[in-house]
């Protein structure tokens, strides 16, 4: 005989339909005021009706997919289960506290499953993790784990509230995984890429990087640097003005702007383009000042030393490449727009037209 747990695809899945009675639990854990907000806003609540319809469209899809067997979402659900878990115990037991000892010696316990849990959030960032970070991830974390494990040992995973919480999640982990799927699928050949640039030559990088060439070649020539800002820089700041940009210090700027900008001499211009995430800049530095911050009185008994402040007067010409440089990106929405219509046709989501939110004092109310 063939177990039914094994026959994955004999199960009917629990995306099928919305119930009232899982979006009521679902927003039970809102504070009072946003749940009495919630519950006099019918358009909000159908909008997260609606939201949901789609997300469970493509819970199926991803059902569908097997995503739901897939290492990346176990270890993504595991890991939501226990922020949860803890969430939901603080709530209930808000005077408990973790104390170092307890922390340290859980930590000590389970190093190499909280290390595991570190590289998965560390990965699913996409951003460089510091020292300081991590060591305040194992602190954190270790506490999650503890009231995960505490919230455990008194039964709320069966809880109603959690049961219905969880059931929403697993479907934004299962979307989420699902339209990651698509957009690796949606990514532009190299032929829509030439197509796309074709029809719309103001978003080639490449074109915009020679234009802003173009403009430091002119001023190099002897064109004047504040009658070619004014005619092509693309900041609306700039305009009619020269690109000036005033005094300003450090921790204002673009920090690649910034540093190009402090290195040049007065009267200097930058001698290649400088590229920031706005696009490629011209800077031209008109002077430079050291001034000294005006000095706060003092609390009683400390002593406060102030540095010297450099300042510089400077003036730019920007070629923005933003847009350019999300051509890419807009293809693949585009694409992905089109997939979750096309998913909520074909993975229909039965669901309420209303719901009803529970309101201290006041019964159940729409």
């Amino acid at each position: 005989m063939i177990s039914w747990q094994g026959c994955s695809y004999l199960r009917k899945s629990e995306y099928l339909a919305i119930l009232p009675t899982d979006l009521t639990s679902f927003v039970e854990p809102l504070d009072e005021s946003q749940k009495r907000m919630l519950a006099q806003n019918e358009s909000r609540r159908k909008s997260i009706i609606d939201n949901y319809k789609q997300v469970f469209s493509l819970a199926q899809a991803a059902e569908q997919e097997k995503v739901d067997r897939s290492d990346k979402f176990k270890k993504q659900l595991s890991v939501t289960l226990d922020q949860l878990l803890s969430s939901v115990y603080i709530s209930r037991n808000q005077n408990s506290a973790i104390t170092k000892e307890e922390r340290e010696a859980y930590y000590a316990a389970h190093q190499a499953a909280i290390e595991s849990d570190f590289q998965f959030f560390a990965e699913s960032s996409k951003r460089p993790i510091s020292s300081g970070q991590k060591e305040s991830f194992n602190t954190q974390w270790s506490e999650i784990k503890i009231r995960a494990d505490k919230a455990r040992e008194v039964g709320l995973e069966k809880d109603p509230i959690v049961l219905a919480r969880l059931k929403f999640m697993r479907a934004e982990i299962l979307a989420y995984l699902y339209s990651e799927g698509l957009r690796e699928q949606f990514k532009p050949t190299q032929e829509e890429k030439n197509k796309y640039l074709a029809e719309h030559p103001e978003s080639d990088p490449e074109k915009l990087r020679q234009k802003a060439q173009g403009l430091l070649d002119r001023i190099k020539s002897g064109e004047k640097f504040e009658k070619i800002a004014d005619e092509f820089t693309d900041d609306p700041s700039g305009k009619g003005s020269g690109g000036e940009l005033g005094w300003f210090g450090k921790g204002i700027m673009d920090p690649v702007f910034e540093q190009a900008a402090f290195a040049l001499a007065k009267g200097q211009l930058t001698n290649e383009l400088v590229k920031t995430n706005f696009g490629y800049h011209i800077i031209r530095v008109d002077d430079k000042r050291t001034t000294s911050p005006k000095s706060p009185v003092p609390a009683q008994g400390q002593q406060q030393v102030l540095e010297p402040k450099e300042e510089i007067r400077a003036r730019h010409i920007l070629v923005d490449t933003r847009k350019a440089e999300s051509y890419e990106e807009n293809l693949v929405q585009e694409k992905l727009k089109r997939a979750r219509e096309e998913t909520t046709l074909k993975y229909p989501v039965k669901a309420p037209d209303d719901f009803p939110v529970k309101v201290e004092g006041q019964g159940q109310e729409k």
